[in-house]
């Protein structure tokens, strides 16, 4: 597949070709832009239409399956807008033209959304472990106030505070269409607008900033809210095994039942995964900070396009293996997947 490369009136003297080459950037664009996030991206959607379909044959009467069934939405969304965007490459078997103008008129929008709903899903993600945490430290006084209702209002809260948040990026851009001297014929084109040339300079800080602070504070969050529940776990059961011949069954000695237990540990994974890709994306983004050339349709382009490739794919990874862990350390979720899938296969046949 030929990668051509989208040129516009604002980088019509830079010079893309720093640190990474057009042709090795071609090549990154093809097999890891294309092959792999589509590829990425039609898994993704597998997985999570099972974890939606498991989610809302559980119910919603606990607020842990509100709060996953949240993060499991943004990561239906980065994967589906993520396929949408790709199509790029089917349609190229038919025509070369359609599928230039594909990719150039949904590179501004769809490009940008799956980077947002990770944004999203870290946050939410944050929210589960602070309730895990809280749960597990003070488990008597934060049972009333963690109810479905609420957890229900604090998702919606967040997810719309977050998504508006960069909204504005999906108007910087402008769709304009002109001759391709290689295609023989007029494709679609994406630069920057009169929104960016006027307000850029306070837009683009406000973003990049915003783009550091949100996953970064996600990321401390993460990060401390999961060493207090592990500190907190090990405690329980060091004062479960002192006094397990005065007790049977759950834990009531610390207040944490041992389903309580199994759900933090689940969600514990859950975490660990985000915490893991999010580290290089704030290094990512730390990079734009001490080099604004460091973006798109500016010096540093195929640099900067490679380097968001290699996390859009730990971004999608990520999106897909939520399933897994859901079914290997549930067993509600578990038992309910086999069960409704069980009977699905006993009604075909």
């Amino acid at each position: 597949m030929s990668i051509l490369r989208n040129s516009s009136k604002l980088s019509a003297d830079v010079n893309f070709n720093k640190i990474v080459s057009d042709e090795l950037y071609s090549y990154i664009d093809t097999y890891m832009s294309f092959w792999a996030l589509m590829l990425l991206s039609c898994f993704g959607l597998t997985t999570n239409t099972l974890n939606a379909i498991v989610f809302v044959n559980q119910g919603f009467k606990d607020g842990v399956n509100i709060s996953l069934m949240s993060i499991t939405f943004w990561d239906f969304v980065k994967c589906f807008s993520g396929l949408v965007h790709r199509m790029y490459g089917p349609i190229s078997l038919f025509s070369a033209v359609t599928s230039t103008s594909w990719k150039n008129l949904t590179y501004p929008y769809l490009d940008y959304t799956p980077v947002f709903s990770s944004y999203v899903a870290y946050a939410l993600t944050s929210y589960v472990s602070v309730e895990r945490c809280l749960c597990v430290c003070k488990p008597f006084e934060v049972k009333a106030i963690f109810t479905p209702k609420f957890t229900l209002v604090m998702v919606v809260l967040i997810s719309v505070c977050v998504f508006g948040t960069y909204i504005i990026i999906y108007f910087l851009y402008e769709i304009y269409y002109a001759y391709n001297v290689y295609l023989n014929s007029t494709v679609a084109f994406y630069k920057y607008d009169s929104l960016y040339h006027e307000y850029g300079h306070i837009i683009m800080p406000y973003y990049k900033l915003t783009a550091i602070l949100i996953p970064t504070l996600s990321f401390m969050t993460l990060c401390t809210c999961s060493a207090i529940t592990v500190y907190q776990l090990k405690k329980s059961a060091n004062i479960f095994n002192n006094k397990k011949h005065q007790t049977r069954g759950d834990n009531q000695t610390s207040g944490i039942s041992q389903r309580e237990k199994l759900v933090a540990k689940m969600l514990l994974v859950v975490i660990i995964v985000n915490i893991g890709n999010l580290f290089p994306r704030i290094i990512f983004y730390i990079g734009q900070l001490v080099e604004p050339e460091f973006y798109v349709l500016m010096k540093y382009h195929n640099f900067f396009m490679t380097i968001a490739r290699f996390l859009f794919v730990l971004d999608f990874t990520n999106a897909c293996v939520h399933f897994f862990i859901f079914l290997s350390m549930s067993s509600n979720f578990r038992s309910t997947f086999y069960q409704f899938f069980g009977q699905s296969v006993k009604v075909t046949r």
